[in-house]
């Protein structure tokens, strides 16, 4: 498709249109030192439909902007089936946003993508979410001084400016919280507190099962979409897209990093803290054959990271605002703590959280961590 600005926006279809798709963000934003991509492998996993149950399961079409044969941009539409289902909002999405400092460019993009997702009825289009909300969310628009945590988006301040240029708005903002472990005295005060409680022989920490992994991800995934269920634009993550991402990940998890909090024989709450594998691949130029593999590995299982990321701070609908669930979460952040603290881990990054979510971010305040990067979805009507 060209674009009559000696752009030409390609569909994404064949596995060098994938690998075309990841060049586009090396082009874009490969220059600056803070800027970590995808690996190929990633990229591939999420965007080929013989792999993708994301790509199966939903409406989804990416391009890459072409010039004189050069990637310089890039983007990706989607109609979420379970998104449309749950909130009957005429909404698409978009994500994967990538291009060089040019207004036209992004107009481009934007403008194809909406073209897209106009023709299959929608009315309009949210993102960044590459591919959803339980994946990659928001555009970066304070914290460019600072390297992105796995699986969080990094941009350059012109992508936000050239969006509101074309009408584009605020509809959320998710924000990042950065904490020095070695520095936290949290642990401490959260054993104080466990030991004046009456409830504490029925609270159990358990620590997830190499033996039985699949059985504990099924766990912490139905605990994930139970705690998530009421939150602004959640969708829940089904159980053969959790079974994949999981199978993909295992390799590059700490299973003692991963906590559930159990009430009597119920589990209630969960935290998993995840090692920062973008230390690790930073300079593996999105490539793990034939050596990204050894490399990724001896620094993960070997050397140790001095970074790592806790996603996900879950607890049950039912228990949100109680004594016990409130005495459950503190337990496991105060393990997630002490796990960061004897890996002697120096930066562990909390994200994301709602702006408005007030009792999430004054528990990151309270270990003490610092609000240091936001994250913004933008919308526009079609």
């Amino acid at each position: 498709m060209s674009q009559g600005t000696g752009l030409e926006l390609r569909p994404v279809r064949t596995r060098r249109d994938i690998k075309a798709f990841g060049d586009a963000a090396r082009t874009a934003q490969g220059q600056d030192p803070n800027w970590v991509g995808w690996l190929d492998e990633d990229l591939d996993l999420a965007l080929n439909p013989r792999r993708s149950i994301f790509v199966r399961e939903n409406d989804v079409q990416g391009w890459v902007a072409l010039r004189d044969g050069r990637a310089v941009g890039r983007i990706l539409a989607v109609r979420n089936r379970a998104h449309l289902d749950k909130y009957q909002d005429a909404t698409g999405q978009f994500g994967f946003l990538e291009g060089i400092d040019e207004r036209r460019l992004f107009a481009a993009l934007t403008q194809c993508a909406a073209s897209w997702l106009r023709k299959r009825g929608l009315q309009r289009m949210q993102g960044p979410f590459s591919a959803s909300i339980n994946h990659e969310a928001g555009l970066l628009v304070e914290g460019f001084e600072q390297p992105p945590m796995m699986r969080t988006n990094h941009a350059q301040p012109w992508y936000a400016h050239h969006l509101e240029n074309l009408g584009f708005c605020r509809a959320a903002d998710l924000q990042a919280y950065l904490c020095r472990p070695a520095e936290s005295r949290y642990p401490e005060r959260v054993r104080m507190a466990l030991a004046r409680w009456s409830g504490r022989r029925r609270l159990r920490l358990v620590t997830m099962s190499r033996r039985h992994f699949q059985r504990d991800m099924a766990i912490v995934n139905d605990i994930y979409n139970d705690a998530w269920a009421d939150n602004w634009n959640a969708i829940p993550v089904g159980e053969q897209e959790a079974r994949l991402i999981a199978r993909a990940v295992r390799p590059l998890l700490r299973l003692d990093w991963i906590t559930l909090g159990y009430w009597d024989e119920e589990p209630i709450a969960v935290v998993s803290q995840v090692p920062n594998i973008n230390e690790a691949t930073a300079d593996l130029q999105g490539k793990l054959l034939p050596f990204g593999w050894a490399k990724l590995l001896w620094r993960l299982k070997i050397r140790g990271l001095k970074s790592s990321r806790i996603p996900m701070i879950g607890l049950r609908r039912r228990w949100q605002g109680t004594r016990v669930g409130g005495m459950a979460v503190a337990a496991l952040m105060a393990r997630a703590l002490e796990n960061a603290q004897r890996a002697r881990v120096e930066r562990l990054e909390i994200s994301w959280m709602l702006a408005n979510n007030r009792q999430v971010l004054n528990l990151c305040e309270s270990l003490p961590a610092r609000h240091y990067k936001t994250f913004r979805i933008f919308e526009k009507s079609l």
